[in-house]
């Protein structure tokens, strides 16, 4: 009798050893750009998209000489705001390319019938930024500033020195500092110290931004505050819509204002309104005349509880 043969053994499975699954990185996120300059807040909202209306009559002519300098001429008339008068500016602009289409140094000029001249002068030197405004009113000087900015990775600081007189011991100093804390969020801070006519006086504000790719929203929170909305219209992409606010703590005047702005033709026309809380009404239409290199500006303004009307047009050729 033949022995029974052994039981057939059942595969034995392999033994997988787990192996920690690798941990899906997170994208780094990319680096915070610049923010800007703290005065910049709020300021694009004021000239380029609400109204400048002015009064009277106004011929610009530019002339480019070479393409690093530039002449003008302005011719104001019957203006309420500033006298007939007739100026000469001149521009120069450097060979150093700073940013696309931004070059250093420049130097512009522009003197006047009445006597007055004004004077700019800005540079660049890597991170560095230098600005110095001046301004004289016949054999007079009325005013003069210098600027320096320091333009980090995702950062800027400014100070300011206005009209500093070492004889008298008066001086305005500015310091500014903004900071990107995300790619739409940027904070900063501004103290102002002016001393003269004996007395000393200091202020401290706060501010900010913040951007999307359809609206804006800015902040400046002081002794002088102000606040700002700016949307872009999804559907209408060349419609802008502005709502503001500004006040003073001290004198408890606040006003407000909401506009607009309307691009036509690929910039060929441009509408500008707003109104505000003092029930001022105003508006102003700028239109290229093409082929010629001309532009035709109308405003117009009228306040209903002062009962002022102001009407202007302006050719600005070159």
């Amino acid at each position: 009798m033949s022995a029974p043969s052994p039981p057939i053994a059942s595969p034995v499975p392999p033994v997988v050893v787990p192996t920690p699954s690798p941990q899906a990185s997170s994208p780094e996120s990319p680096p915070l750009k610049n923010p800007g300059e703290y005065e910049e807040i709020g300021k694009k909202t004021k000239e380029s998209i609400l109204p400048s209306n002015f009064d009277g009559c106004k011929l610009v002519l530019q002339k480019g000489l070479s393409q690093h300098f530039q002449t003008s001429h302005t011719v104001t008339l019957g203006s309420s705001s500033a006298p007939s008068q007739w100026q000469f500016g001149a521009t120069y602009v450097g060979h150093n390319k700073v940013g696309e289409n931004d070059f250093r140094p420049v130097l512009l000029g522009d003197i006047g019938t009445t006597g007055n001249f004004t004077g700019v002068f800005l540079h660049q030197y890597k991170n560095l930024k230098l600005r110095i405004n001046a301004q004289t009113q016949g054999s007079k000087w009325v005013g003069y500033q210098g600027t320096a900015d320091y333009l980090g990775q995702d950062y800027t600081g400014s100070l300011t020195l206005a009209n500093p007189d070492v004889i008298s011991g008066s001086v305005i100093a500015v310091a500014q500092y903004l900071q990107s804390i995300t790619s739409r969020l940027s904070l900063g801070t501004e103290l102002l110290i002016q001393k003269g006519g004996g007395m000393e006086l200091g202020a401290l504000s706060v501010g900010g931004t913040y951007k999307t790719s359809s609206w804006e929203a800015a902040a400046k929170i002081g002794m002088q505050w102000y606040l700002s909305y700016v949307q872009k219209i999804p559907n209408v992409k060349e419609l802008t819509l502005v709502a503001e606010c500004e006040g003073s703590l001290m004198s408890g005047e606040t006003v407000s204002a909401i506009g607009y702005r309307y691009d036509v033709g690929n910039g060929s026309a441009t509408f500008k309104g707003k109104v505000d809380s003092k029930w001022t009404i105003g508006a102003l239409i700028e239109k290229r005349l093409d082929p010629l290199p001309a532009n035709l500006l109308i405003s117009g303004q009228l306040n209903h509880i002062n009962n002022e009307a102001k009407f202007g047009v302006g050719f600005m050729i070159g």
